[in-house]
């Protein structure tokens, strides 16, 4: 089944867990939790979040003290003009970039408390991160792109390309696993970028505009297979976008405007 790791990956897991910090394996900890456990437990808290960035002598805010709670299981939807601070907002969370003052806590833990390597192991095993731009490998197929994902995670060749195949089946795909990105059209390139966030054994999927370069066909196409995985794998998904039409297909909508939560 898509829905479970098979046990090599389990025990690589448990290894690398082994030489990691206990603040991070207490945010690995959400991960192993049962599927079907209360929803309403709180995933991402984030108190008096700012982000600012400097212009010659100039300090110019991009996020003025933020303060919100994500709970496990949601399907959130980040929404506000170019320039917002919906972008800064989202790298912030899949710990890409630091802020300048505030904390943000992952399963109760503080990540400011995280070493850069520990960041870079949280990032690469337990967020998956869908792009504007597909940003694949030009001269690997689509299954090659998302088993590639899986042997950085520690599967061996056959077993990634057997889940990225399955992966491609719930995708639609399964007919053009073997084609590379420039003979796929835009909507199917995409599909394989969520498909290698989906990889992924998760806690979060962090989506930056996903429909930017997609028609409206295929944009609602992509929000419905997010909405798919939301609901099947119970991912805990945050989604920035400007399009309202596709926000409203959240289970939640946090308005953002200058730097500051509005809504």
């Amino acid at each position: 089944m898509l829905n479970k790791m098979p046990n090599e990956l389990k025990n690589n897991n448990s290894e690398s867990a082994q030489e990691t910090s206990s603040n991070l394996k207490k945010i690995m900890d959400l991960s192993s939790t049962n599927a079907d456990a209360d929803q309403k437990e709180t995933i991402i808290k984030v108190r008096n979040l700012n982000k600012s960035y400097q212009l010659y002598k100039q300090e110019i805010p991009a996020l003025v003290d933020i303060n919100l709670d994500i709970l496990k299981g949601e399907f959130v939807a980040i929404i506000g003009h170019s320039g917002s601070g919906k972008t800064t907002l989202l790298n912030l969370l899949g710990l890409i970039d630091n802020p300048t003052s505030g904390e943000i806590w992952i399963n109760n833990q503080n990540t400011q408390n995280l070493s850069e390597n520990e960041k870079v192991f949280f990032r690469l095993n337990f967020t998956g991160f869908i792009f504007q731009f597909f940003n694949l490998l030009e001269n690997f197929s689509a299954i090659e792109n998302i088993a590639f994902q899986l042997r950085l995670q520690g599967y061996n060749n056959h077993v990634s390309r057997e889940r990225a195949l399955e992966i491609l089946k719930f995708l639609g795909l399964e007919e053009k696993a073997n084609r590379y990105p420039r003979e796929l059209s835009g909507g199917e390139q995409q599909r394989i970028a969520v498909g290698r966030a989906l990889a992924k054994d998760s806690i979060l999927i962090l989506a930056d505009e996903p429909t930017a370069n997609l028609d409206s066909s295929n944009g609602q196409n992509l929000i419905s297979i997010l909405k798919k995985i939301n609901t099947q794998f119970k991912k805990t998904i945050i989604l920035v976008t400007h399009e309202f039409d596709y926000a409203s297909q959240a289970t939640r909508i946090i308005t953002i405007k200058d730097g500051r939560i509005t809504a």
